[in-house]
């Protein structure tokens, strides 16, 4: 964003130098629409609150996604941003994707200026506003982040081929296969967070008994088939105490261990298992115990940020009274950044191409900018 913005800047200052200065306040706009995108985001993390919050938030992104950057061949990449957006539900955005109708109210002051926000450089996270009150939505990162490693790890063809052929009859495969991608993202914030990831979706969804799941036709599975799904991720990553899921759990089940079992070739031939939930370090305490502790008021002593997380949604669905009067939130929170290392979140090993990236950032620069000079259309307004 730096390297972006100074070409911006470098030429707005030629522009008022040349003679072109009637240029520059329909371009510094547009480019401040483009930037407001990433300035709620960053300057959020200087109010302490949110910066604690969202801290959080990016470790459990973190740790869903930056495995993959640690795999044989893998291309360093920026792990996701997560910021809070008046959306009800928390939606990812993905790399490269255009984000101009993401921008605030108003929009671009100039058509052309659409193509500045063409591209989005990172990956970005939203939950809502309301998790900053209640710390078990945030559970649902995991989900998000796992839509961006599909993404960036070219996942999508092989997901639908393990779904199509987990064996389920054939009305109810080409439904699978739709949802395929959030059946991919449920998954894997299961193996991560274990069975709490399905307490939290339980709370967050309407998983009311009027939805015919038969002929359902939503993005996302339905709510009941997620909740089922979610708990069959859960126990085949050897996570204890998954509930039990019965009536049409073996579609759940089919389509959970076609996704949990066995390597896969976009994931360096590791199995979900491998990538997202390897064996802890001694001394961290199981999930379940971590919430019995954390309601007796001490730490979880869980070992990881989604082993915290977890715990503390664990204690909320066990005794929501006691969750409150013991501020289990507020001290799940100062056990996660306790347990934060210090340094970037980037790929682990030095990035021999960390000058070609700024070169290439330059350029994206450059290009923004003959964008916002393509030829207007006669008469048209700079502002509107």
């Amino acid at each position: 964003m730096a390297a972006l913005l100074g070409v911006g800047l470098a030429d707005v200052r030629a522009r008022l130098g040349d003679g072109r200065a009637g240029d520059v306040p329909g371009r510094v706009l547009d480019l401040h629409h483009v930037w407001d995108f990433y300035r709620t985001r960053f300057l959020l993390r200087r109010v302490r609150d949110y910066r604690r919050l969202l801290g959080v938030a990016d470790e459990l992104a973190w740790e869903c996604y930056g495995p993959v950057l640690g795999l044989a061949g893998a291309r360093p990449k920026e792990p996701p941003l997560v910021g809070f957006s008046r959306a009800a539900a928390p939606r990812a955005h993905r790399r490269g994707s255009a984000y101009h109708d993401l921008l605030p109210r108003g929009g671009i002051h100039t058509a052309k200026g659409r193509e500045a926000a063409a591209r989005l450089p990172f990956p970005v996270i939203d939950v809502p506003w309301s998790f900053r009150s209640h710390l078990p939505g945030l559970l649902t990162v995991a989900h998000e982040a796992a839509h961006h490693i599909d993404d960036d790890c070219g996942l999508g063809d092989e997901i639908r081929r393990r779904v199509a052929t987990a064996g389920l009859p054939p009305e109810r495969a080409a439904h699978w296969e739709r949802w395929s991608g959030e059946a991919f993202a449920d998954v894997c914030a299961a193996v991560l967070c274990g069975p709490a990831y399905a307490a939290v979706l339980a709370e967050l969804l309407d998983a009311g008994d009027d939805v015919d799941e038969r002929d359902f036709d939503g993005a996302h599975p339905p709510p009941g088939a997620r909740l089922r799904l979610a708990a069959a991720a859960a126990r085949p990553a050897g996570r204890p105490g998954a509930p039990d899921d019965t009536g049409d759990g073996a579609e759940a089940r089919a389509v959970a261990g076609a996704l949990t079992t066995g390597g896969w070739s976009g994931l360096g031939g590791l199995t979900l298992t491998e990538l997202l939930a390897p064996v802890r370090p001694p001394g961290g305490a199981d999930v379940s115990e971590g919430a019995r502790r954390m309601l007796a008021g001490g730490p979880s002593r869980c070992s990881s940020a989604a082993g915290v997380l977890a715990a503390s949604a664990l204690a909320f669905q066990q005794d929501p009274a006691a969750y409150d009067r013991r501020d289990v939130g507020e001290r799940a929170v100062t056990e996660v950044l306790r347990l934060r290392s210090a340094g970037t979140r980037a790929a682990p090993a030095a990035d021999p191409s960390a000058a070609h990236r700024r070169r290439s950032r330059a350029e994206a620069g450059g290009a923004l900018l003959a964008a916002l000079d393509a030829t207007a259309a006669p008469g048209e307004a700079v502002v509107g």
